[in-house]
């Protein structure tokens, strides 16, 4: 009786593992990300354009040199706010002005209304552009299309976004420059 028990225990155990590891692997979770250190999506489809509302902020004062930085100058560069030589990840004097025109400019497409044009990416800014986002349907590839023409594709890998950068993948870290 001993042991059928122990063996309905184990199973038990195993079953909850396997869930637990194959709900982290398909869809993990959208949550706040800066305190997980990388810019972290969830889910796939549709589910894409609610990546970005809880991530921030990038600005002159939070994360000011960091990947999630470049991150978000892509995203300017893709809507024509910022030039390719100014995805440096470093949210310096340009960056803020192209943040502040961005918000100005797309902000209207907020859900909650305008955007105030502070010149920081939070999670109002970040969750305005994630309805741009779109799933490439391969599990991985996740791509914003500019309101500029221009369009940029990330990774998410384990739910942390990846971007291009120099000629690597990297993880869109909140704290680390590695490869800028």
């Amino acid at each position: 009786m001993i042991a059928l028990s122990s063996r309905k225990v184990l199973a038990a155990a195993m079953a909850a593992a396997a869930l637990t590891a194959g709900a982290a692997f398909v869809a993990p979770t959208a949550t706040a990300s800066v305190s997980q250190g990388y810019v972290i999506g969830g889910g796939w489809g549709d589910s894409v354009k609610d990546d970005f509302g809880d991530e921030g902020p990038v600005d002159h004062d939070s994360h000011r040199n960091s990947l999630a930085t470049a991150l978000w100058q892509q995203i300017l560069w893709a809507d024509g706010y910022l030039a390719a030589s100014g995805v440096d990840c470093e949210f310096g004097p340009n960056t803020t002005a192209a943040t502040k025109n961005w918000q100005t400019a797309l902000g209207a497409h907020s859900d909650e209304g305008s955007l105030d044009p502070d010149g920081s990416a939070g999670p109002k800014t970040m969750g305005t552009a994630d309805q741009w986002l779109t799933d490439l349907g391969n599990s991985r590839d996740i791509r914003y299309t500019g309101t500029g023409g221009r369009t940029v594709t990330f990774h998410r890998v384990n739910g942390i976004y990846q971007i291009y950068l120099n000629g690597a993948w990297r993880n869109a870290s909140y704290t680390s420059t590695s490869g800028c």
